[in-house]
C-alpha cells in the first residue's frame, strides 16, 4: 500500500504593508496590510512557537524592506523574499541595495521573475529573461544560490515546473492554500489578506483550507499539476 507523505510545513504569503507607493494591479489592494494588521501578525506568529508557519513576501514591494524588515528582525522571525528584478529601484519597488541587506540579516531571497509575467505564457526568449537572467541578477546581489520561486498570480502549469526543474530550482511556490507535503517541489502557500475574521486568519497561519475554498483548490491544483503539457515556441 502507498503511504501518503505527511503534510509537514505552511507557508504564508504577505504582500505590501502601510501606503502603497506605486501603482497598485487591479484586485491587488486586498493584499496589503496596515502596519498595526502587519506587526499582529507576526506577534501570533511568534506566539505559535515551534508550529510558525514559513513566511514569504511576493512582489518586491518597498515595504518589505522599509517595514517588514525591522519587524521581523526585532522578532527574530527569517522570511524568503520573492523579488521582481523589473520593479527595482522604481518607486514603491526594492532597491538593489535592499537585496543585500536582506540576505545580510540572514534571509532568503527568491525568485518572482523579472515583469511580473504569467509563466505559462513565456516563449524561449521570456523564459531566459524571467527564469535565468533575473535570477543571475538577484544572485549578484544577494551574493547567495537562488533556489525557490514563486509564481506570479499563482500561475502555473507542468511545462513551468519542467522549465524551472530544468534550470535547477529546488522549490516553487503558489498559492494554492493548504499545507506542504514532505519532498515536494511544489509548495502551496495561504495568503494573508487584509480584513480577515480571527477564525479565518487562524486558518491561514495552521494552513487549514476553508470548507468554500476545498471544491475549489482541489480542481485548480488538478488542472494546473496534471493538464498535458503544452508546447510552448
Amino acid at each position: 500500500m502507498v503511504q501518503t507523505p505527511p503534510f509537514t510545513d505552511n507557508v504564508v504569503i504577505f504582500h505590501g504593508i502601510g501606503t502603497p507607493g506605486r501603482r497598485l494591479e487591479p484586485g491587488e489592494d486586498v493584499y496589503w496590510l496596515t502596519r498595526s494588521d502587519f506587526r499582529d501578525v507576526l506577534d501570533q506568529i511568534v506566539a505559535m512557537g515551534p508550529d510558525r508557519p514559513e513566511i514569504t513576501f511576493d512582489d518586491g514591494n518597498a515595504s518589505d524592506a522599509e517595514i517588514a524588515l525591522p519587524e521581523l528582525n526585532a522578532r527574530g522571525l527569517k522570511a524568503t523574499f520573492f523579488v521582481l528584478t523589473n520593479r527595482l529601484g522604481r518607486p514603491g519597488a526594492l532597491a538593489e541595495r535592499d537585496v543585500a541587506a536582506m540576505a545580510q540579516a540572514g534571509h532568503q531571497i527568491g525568485l518572482h521573475g523579472h515583469s511580473h509575467l504569467d509563466w505559462r505564457r513565456l516563449n524561449q526568449a521570456g523564459r531566459i529573461a524571467e527564469f535565468r537572467t533575473a535570477r543571475q541578477t538577484l544572485e549578484a546581489l544577494s551574493g547567495s544560490e537562488i533556489t525557490k520561486a514563486a509564481a506570479p498570480f499563482g500561475y502555473y502549469d507542468r511545462a513551468v515546473i519542467s522549465h524551472l526543474i530544468s534550470e535547477g530550482f529546488s522549490a516553487l511556490y503558489t498559492s494554492d492554500y493548504g499545507r506542504v507535503r514532505q519532498g515536494n517541489f511544489i509548495r502551496p502557500r495561504n495568503c494573508i489578506e487584509a480584513g480577515l475574521s480571527p477564525e479565518e486568519m487562524t486558518r491561514v497561519l495552521t494552513g487549514k483550507v476553508a470548507p468554500f475554498r476545498k471544491p475549489r483548490r482541489l480542481v485548480g491544483i488538478v488542472r494546473k499539476r496534471l493538464w498535458p503539457v503544452r508546447r510552448i515556441p
